[in-house]
């Protein structure tokens, strides 16, 4: 590969791994493949074979309209056969359809021909039975099919294609991991509000930013507490303590209504809060709790939860469980089965180091007195 051209891919190698942290400079990637190609235009996009729609697609020089037409009426077209091939297989337009056959189709019409594009040299850079990204190469009619050469380089790319795109599908899976972790927290009626240990605002749910704004506190996400003083510093004391390694405390606040807020702080502990890292202040380091004190059996089970790293479905069927009699009664409640309960069950116990339905039923009415001694 000549030195000049060695330099080029070089380069674009770079910029494919650092799409899959800025996901807008694919664009820039694409139209990188595009030159060296010796293509007008290359695209990506992933695929849900399950679902049958496209879930994301990058371009480089394509027209968006054109995309969105293939998208809304060309779900199948004569270039989706390709999609047979196995991982990392080129698979060239012209071996598909013959370009006079083509032309004569609605993909060709309504996609190719307003964007000049009749060659196309495909590859499925990822290949998963549920799940398919493909990365497309066109060039126009003049130009002619691609060569051996232009499919060398190609081929050349595709490992590092491969793997930014295995990096990016995980991202994406990592990502939705954790936004579900946030509506099931914004979920609940229960106010939470996640610290740093620069005591500053990490995450507040919905509950919490309405119980604040009873108290005329103000949340704002990378930035301390504020609001009346007095409250503000008894709050920021529970906080000290809770990050010095201290038990979970708890506080009345009276809201100018004339109604009681309680709040508990804990630490937040486990392993993985435990590893070197270069960003300490962003890691959670405390959990503040903001209940109305007739809430406080919602604020107990939270509370546990907190302290015992029960997942969002095991913190919901706590709670249940807490309100119910037995399994059935619970599953009832909770919409699934009784098996699924039970395992829901087990694994709450053994966190909690409990050993019956009872046991956890008294320690979530222990952790409730606390919050509101007139239970």
């Amino acid at each position: 590969m000549p030195a000049n051209l060695e330099e080029r891919r070089g380069a674009l190698v770079g910029l494919i791994y650092d799409a899959v942290l800025d996901a807008s400079l694919w664009s820039s990637a694409l139209e990188g493949i595009a030159d060296i190609t010796h293509s007008a235009a290359a695209l990506i996009h992933g695929y849900s074979v399950d679902r049958k729609l496209y879930t994301f697609h990058n371009l480089g020089r394509i027209d968006p309209d054109c995309k969105r037409r293939h998208e809304l009426y060309h779900v199948t077209n004569p270039w989706m056969r390709s999609s047979r091939f196995p991982a990392g297989q080129m698979v060239h337009s012209d071996g598909l359809i013959e370009l006079p056959k083509l032309k004569r189709t609605a993909f060709y019409d309504d996609v190719l021909r307003p964007q000049n594009l009749a060659h196309g040299l495909i590859v499925n850079v990822v290949s998963r039975p549920e799940f398919r990204v493909s990365l497309n190469v066109e060039r126009s009619e003049a130009s002619g099919p691609f060569s051996e050469r232009d499919a060398a380089v190609l081929r050349s790319l595709l490992p590092h294609l491969r793997r930014a795109c295995e990096l990016r599908l995980r991202m994406h899976d990592y990502q939705a991991a954790v936004q579900a972790e946030r509506d099931a927290l914004d979920a609940l009626s229960t106010g939470i509000i996640i610290f740093d240990a620069g005591q500053r605002v990490l995450f507040a749910n919905t509950a919490a930013r309405s119980r604040a704004e009873e108290l005329s506190l103000r949340l704002q996400e990378g930035a301390g507490l504020s609001g009346p003083p007095r409250m503000t510093n008894d709050i920021l004391a529970l906080l000290t303590d809770a990050l010095r390694g201290g038990a979970a405390a708890t506080r009345r606040l009276l809201r100018p209504n004339g109604g009681e807020t309680g709040i508990t702080v804990t630490p937040v502990k486990g392993r993985a809060f435990g590893h070197p890292s270069h960003h300490r202040t962003a890691s959670p380091a405390a959990i503040a709790l903001l209940v109305d004190i007739s809430g406080s059996r919602d604020a107990g089970t939270a509370l546990l939860a907190a302290r015992h790293g029960l997942t969002a479905a095991e913190t919901r069927a706590a709670n249940v469980l807490a309100q119910t009699s037995g399994m059935d009664a619970a599953a009832a409640m909770l919409g699934i089965s009784r098996n699924t309960v039970k395992s829901h069950a087990k694994r709450i116990y053994a966190k909690i180091g409990v050993r019956s339905q009872a046991e956890l039923v008294r320690e979530i009415a222990q952790i409730s007195q606390t919050l509101d001694p007139s239970l």
